[in-house]
């Protein structure tokens, strides 16, 4: 993620830019070597209900990338040009840089990899056209907006409450890309069935009418709606396990909603190799499989270990492969 300079002078972005290093005055994106948190970070900052809600107001131009950001119309012109994009000489360039090199025939700005055709001559034109009502400010610096405060300053209560609403994301993770020889090939499917909620949750029995509502509270005793979100991650009993699994590995993370989101997320902590990936798929596997197994316990047997059994479990799974 490149982020904007408006923050320049602070102390995360101090520390952050000295972390990560700079791209064009911006913070560059970690990669595999980021952590959990700046990494998500990168995620968010791609999503489009967030680039849907902010804008982007440009003064005198200098943190604005030409190309790349969208600061005339909906879409940025790399997405709009994208042949002009691929042959300017100058992708990385600032709105400002841009004016200073100049539009006008003969500026150097009309230096392209190679002589133009004429339709690409036809698309130079119609992007001049877009750039004729823009001046720059060269007395204000170029800002962010944030369309969901009427302050159009970010907030993170604004941010919360639009992603509580947002649908969520359809998972079409196919068998193979949950494929690992050390994991029994029920426990495979099993998670296959779950990520398109076809296990026989209490949520899912109410809808084809097996269960009354009455009886579809979670096994766990919360006494919230069992959903298979709720019961794998969400559950103050069952979630627990997992906080347990995350304080033995000495990681932390902020939960998804989705349990395929979940999955992606546990298996790439802290951008390990895939040899490691691996082992934590198996270690994934062991804890979604024994809350299923705690589950069905309490539920038909009436019998229940406490949290750090379960954790022990999952343990002894883990390392007799």
């Amino acid at each position: 993620m490149l982020t904007d300079v408006s923050g320049g002078n602070s102390l995360w972005f101090k520390v952050l830019s000295a972390r990560y290093g700079l791209v064009d005055e911006r913070l560059r994106g970690g990669g595999r070597q980021a952590s959990n948190w700046w990494r998500d970070l990168e995620v968010l900052s791609r999503e489009d209900w967030f680039t849907d809600n902010v804008d982007r107001v440009v003064g005198n131009g200098a943190n604005t990338l030409f190309w790349s950001d969208v600061w005339v119309g909906d879409v940025s012109f790399r997405v709009r040009f994208p042949r002009l994009f691929d042959l300017s000489m100058f992708k990385e360039a600032s709105v400002v840089e841009m004016c200073q090199l100049g539009w006008g025939e003969g500026g150097q700005v009309r230096r392209w990899r190679r002589s133009l055709f004429v339709w690409e001559e036809e698309l130079v034109g119609e992007l001049k056209l877009l750039l004729h009502s823009e001046a720059l400010q060269v007395d204000k610096e170029d800002m962010w907006l944030w369309k969901l405060e009427t302050s159009h300053v970010y907030s993170v209560c604004s941010a919360y409450k639009l992603l509580i609403v947002q649908p969520p994301a359809v998972n079409v993770m196919s068998v193979s890309s949950l494929w690992n020889k050390d994991v029994p090939l029920k426990v495979v499917l099993f998670a296959w069935r779950l990520f398109r909620d076809r296990l026989p949750t209490k949520n899912n029995l109410l809808c084809h009418g097996v269960i009354s509502v009455d009886a579809i509270s979670c096994a766990a005793g919360c006494g919230l709606e069992k959903s298979s979100e709720h019961l794998f991650l969400h559950c103050n009993i069952f979630g627990a396990i997992w906080h347990n699994i995350y304080k033995w590995l000495n990681v932390s993370s902020v939960f998804p909603f989705a349990v395929g989101d979940h999955f992606i997320q546990f298996t790439t902590l802290g951008g390990l190799a895939k040899a490691h990936q691996s082992i934590l798929q198996v270690l994934w596997f062991a804890t979604l499989w024994e809350i299923w197994k705690e589950r069905n316990n309490r539920l038909f047997n009436g019998k229940q270990c406490s949290t750090l059994q379960v954790v022990d479990k999952i343990k002894a799974q883990f390392f007799c492969g």
